[in-house]
């Protein structure tokens, strides 16, 4: 196969196949003793291949036992369509399929529909279904200590299925020593992230129709509680709205910005056109939360002595010395 050529094998042909199809293409075509000089096969083994070609739409045949090669321009979009055809009637069995599955796991093990996991392997691997399985909607209140690296490729596949991810992250997560979560990362892969002081639980839920609590912050702890009830559906989905509606949102291409500023009255000193930077928003966000300045500068990339230029700074433009007049001057301007 020459270099950069694509593998056929992807329509059903292997490597032998592949290679006598290119010979007969550079030759327009040829017979079963044609392949069994140029390739070392024998008859047997040669006419069996030339008819796979042939059924394929590859070759045609002619009476007299010569084979001619088919525009490949034609006959592999046609073997392309055909196997796209197939994937997608696999695509459409998954549903079935995984009802069978998930009938079978609850019969067999008897599993309730609130049960306690524990182990990184088991907790690891309902995690992933968990993510796999959500067709619109991800919710997460996300604090240390983590069991696992926050996964990005997950998140994105997600997005990508067009589901909404919306994590709300503890102060803590930002810091060295809490797993460090990187802010360019989380909105970088299409997630709405925002920040609150605290957080008591660690919740992952999909489309509100099962979720996993844990039931240790323990460093050392996996225990955790997996629930498909509705009624604590319903109360975990409502302990996440709250958290999500007190939370400040973290800049970037999922997050949510704050609304307009509205016009200014007579005696604001606050200029009606200037918004904020993603820098900005992002910099009062952590702020509100009380994150620290050394977490905040690692977030930033930058040294603390740098950060806190940048903190001054912005206190100017806000007219306050102290991140408790920063909030209050950045809500009367609709900064967060």
């Amino acid at each position: 196969m020459t270099d950069g050529a694509v593998p056929l094998e992807l329509v059903g042909l292997d490597a032998g196949a592949e290679a006598v199809y290119r010979g007969l293409l550079a030759q327009g075509g040829g017979t079963a003793d044609d392949v069994t000089a140029a390739f070392g096969l024998g008859t047997g083994a040669a006419v069996a291949l030339l008819e796979r070609l042939h059924h394929s739409g590859l070759l045609s045949r002619r009476s007299s036992g010569e084979y001619l090669t088919v525009d490949p321009r034609h006959a592999l979009r046609a073997l392309v369509e055909s196997r796209e055809r197939q994937l997608a009637a696999i695509r459409d069995a998954t549903g079935p399929l995984g009802a069978l599955f998930d009938q079978a796991r609850r019969s067999s093990a008897g599993e309730p529909a609130t049960r306690t996991i524990s182990g990184p392997e088991e907790v690891g691997d309902c995690y992933y279904r968990l993510h796999q399985a959500a067709t619109y909607e991800m919710c997460g209140l996300a604090r240390p200590p983590f069991l696992f690296v926050p996964n990005g490729p997950l998140d994105e596949a997600a997005v990508r299925r067009g589901v909404r991810v919306r994590v709300v992250y503890a102060a803590a997560s930002f810091d060295e020593d809490g797993g460090g979560q990187e802010l360019g990362s989380l909105v970088s892969r299409g997630e709405e992230a925002r920040v609150v002081s605290s957080l008591p639980i660690k919740l992952t839920m999909a489309d509100r129709s099962a979720a996993m609590v844990s039931l240790s912050l323990g460093p050392d702890s996996t225990d955790t509680l997996y629930t498909e009830a509705p009624p604590l559906l319903e109360a975990l989905t409502e302990l996440f709205e709250r958290y999500w509606a007190g939370a400040v949102p973290l800049a970037g291409p999922g997050s949510q910005q704050p609304p307009a500023p509205q016009p200014c009255t007579l005696g604001d000193a606050v200029d009606p056109v200037r918004e904020p930077t993603d820098e900005e928003r992002n910099l009062l966000a952590l702020f509100a939360a009380g994150v620290k300045d050394d977490a905040i500068a690692r977030q930033f990339g930058v040294s603390t002595r740098t950060l806190r230029r940048r903190i001054q700074d912005l206190y100017a433009e806000l007219g306050t010395t102290n991140r408790f007049g920063a909030g209050v001057a950045a809500a009367r301007r609709n900064w967060v």
